[in-house]
């Protein structure tokens, strides 16, 4: 398959009205986190830090809380002459213009218009741009699109496992460049885990994914495309003889990374520009206490998918790829920034030549992400849901997705390695039901 540029320059744009936002806004997509929009739950408070302006899709919407502790989530510019509602008030039953003082609910409906007659009705022909909202695992979602076609949300077993803590992100990492350079190029690109991450930390190569060398084989690597996307296997060497890790990562559409027991969404905020949303779950001790692991990631201040010490100009700050001593230069968010953001001029919103690109056969978990998306587009355009939409009976379950990153001995990884993806999906649903999870 070759990626030509007239083909995606028609697909990178996710506003209103293009193909692939038309199948962003089939899904469910984190907008910002809990932690960041404070208030509500009884009198809403002075201090309150909403509302906050958002911007998703390239559409700019302001989310707040209103007294019920519920967030709301609307069009920024108000319905009457087009002031910011990110400078309204916050009341009880819902959020003030602070021009006119027209206010709306949750639903966008307006419930007052306190310069108009008292016997007016005119309030009633007012239906303000709304979206509705579901708080989980310390992230707010939003769907963003048809009220007909809206789908029950989802239940990821990272959100709604009920046996250990879920831990959210800060939120605050952004990439300078187009989503589906992310969600598309790199999701299920297995060598750039190898170099990008790997040889570029400094030291040695750690040589985990390999071509056949001495008498070991060519790693393992497969793709398979599941319910809910793509994901890939590989079973790897690890510094330590005679232990491999087994690591299999999901391709979560629309724009999730996943495992078991955590996600990350990268979130288009326009067409260039890309926000980090990132939850984690984990299993109560032994003693049914709050494990360690959940303790330390709460305590982390170190650059991560779900948020980190980032700002402006922090990419530029840390340099080149030998300054590896600068501390927002720790983990892989410095790789992925430089290898995303720079495949094209500023001019052309950093997006790359795709007709000057050389696809080889390590490619091929790229090629599927974009045949696979494509599919999708084509989809939402015969009026069907894209892959990954679960309704009836079955959006009660919590989806049995597999997913783990594993020291095991050849035999034991080969072997999980072999099996399908409906056989690893079986296993996962059982020890979902063990653990009392339906």
């Amino acid at each position: 398959m070759a990626i030509r540029n007239a083909q995606q320059e028609l697909l990178f744009r996710v506003g209103p009205g293009t193909p692939s936002g038309e199948v962003l806004r089939r899904y469910w997509l984190p907008v910002e986190t809990s932690a960041n929009l404070s208030g509500g739950r009884g009198p809403v408070q002075p201090s309150a830090k909403n509302p906050v302006s958002v911007k998703v899709l390239g559409e700019n919407l302001v989310l707040f809380r209103d007294g019920s502790g519920k967030p709301g989530l609307l069009a920024e510019h108000c319905s009457h002459r087009g002031t910011s509602l990110c400078y309204g008030r916050v009341e009880e039953d819902g959020l003030r213009c602070m021009y006119h003082g027209w206010k709306y609910d949750r639903e966008g409906n307006c419930i007052e218009t306190p310069a108009e007659p008292p016997d007016s009705n005119f309030r009633l022909t007012v239906k303000h741009p709304a979206y509705p909202c579901v708080e989980i695992g310390g992230l707010i979602f939003a769907y963003l699109g048809p009220p007909e076609k809206q789908p029950p949300f989802p239940k990821y077993p990272y959100l709604y496992r009920d046996d250990g803590i879920i831990v959210a992100g800060k939120g605050n990492r952004i990439q300078h460049s187009n989503v589906f350079l992310q969600t598309l190029d790199n999701v299920l690109d297995v060598w750039h885990r190898e170099i990008a991450h790997g040889w570029f930390k400094g030291g040695p190569a750690p040589g985990a994914i390999h071509h056949a060398r001495g008498d070991e084989p060519t790693t393992p690597i497969k793709f398979e495309k599941t319910p809910w996307g793509a994901c890939y296997v590989t079973l790897q060497n690890t510094r330590q003889p005679g232990i491999y890790e087994y690591h299999e990562t999901h391709a979560v559409l629309p724009v999730q990374r996943g495992r078991r027991t955590s996600s990350v969404w990268a979130v288009p905020t326009d067409d260039y520009t890309t926000r980090w949303f990132g939850t984690s779950f984990h299993a109560y001790d032994e003693h049914g206490k709050i494990p360690e692991s959940a303790i330390r990631q709460m305590q982390q201040n170190t650059p991560s998918d779900g948020g980190g010490p980032f700002y402006d100009g922090w990419f530029e700050d840390v340099g080149h790829w030998w300054n590896l001593g600068h501390p927002l230069r720790q983990g892989p968010i410095w790789e992925d920034e430089a290898i995303m953001s720079t495949q094209g001029p500023e001019e052309r919103g950093r997006l790359p030549d795709w007709d000057k690109w050389r696809l080889g056969t390590s490619d091929r978990g790229v090629v599927m992400m974009h045949e696979l998306w494509e599919e999708q587009v084509e989809r939402v355009q015969d009026g069907l849901d894209p892959i990954g939409i679960i309704r009836g009976p079955e959006a009660e379950q919590i989806m049995p997705m597999p997913g783990d990153v594993l020291n095991l001995s050849w035999e034991e990884g080969k072997r999980r390695f072999d099996l399908s993806i409906e056989e690893r999906m079986e296993m996962s649903l059982k020890e979902l039901q063990e653990r009392g999870q339906r």
